[in-house]
């Protein structure tokens, strides 16, 4: 007769389980590569819900980047209202480290038109960067846009 193990003999405990991939179909060659503001701005264009909603509502990405700084990955965090979105520091550290990104950039539309960064524009783009720290990781740049510019607060001698 088997004599039963200590863990045969623990109660049976059910637990979540998570699991972590990255998994792209996109080519090294193929991927875009950010070398100034004017390529994450014209970026943004491609993606056809920011483009859609540029006038009509708050929407805010993160772009994940390797060390040449090539689109590792375009991340949607959030949409909001016409004002503001709402943005969980989380969710933006969850997928750079995911994709085991080198650098990050967030980018975020103005609806209204004005690309000035708000006092909370500002306070959130340095808690990003802050939590980024933590990890190594470079915040390349936090940007503004709207239907027809751009602000760029690492162009602004912000970052």
């Amino acid at each position: 007769m088997n004599n039963p193990t200590i863990y045969e003999q623990l109660p049976a405990v059910k637990a979540p389980e998570i699991e972590i991939y990255y998994k792209t179909p996109v080519f090294k060659s193929e991927r875009p590569r950010i070398s100034q503001p004017d390529d994450i701005y014209n970026l943004m264009f491609t993606i056809g819900e920011m483009s859609r909603n540029m006038e009509y509502k708050e929407l805010f990405y993160s772009l994940y980047l390797n060390n040449d700084n090539d689109i590792l990955a375009v991340h949607k965090i959030s949409e909001g209202t016409t004002k503001s979105t709402l943005v969980d520091t989380k969710f933006i550290m969850q997928g750079a480290i995911m994709t085991n990104a080198a650098a990050l950039v967030i980018c975020h539309n103005h609806p209204g038109g004005n690309t000035q960064p708000s006092a909370a524009d500002k306070r959130l783009t340095q808690k990003i960067q802050q939590a980024a720290q933590l990890f190594d990781i470079n915040l390349l740049d936090s940007m503004i846009i709207t239907a027809d510019n751009y602000f760029s607060m690492r162009a602004e001698g912000m970052l």
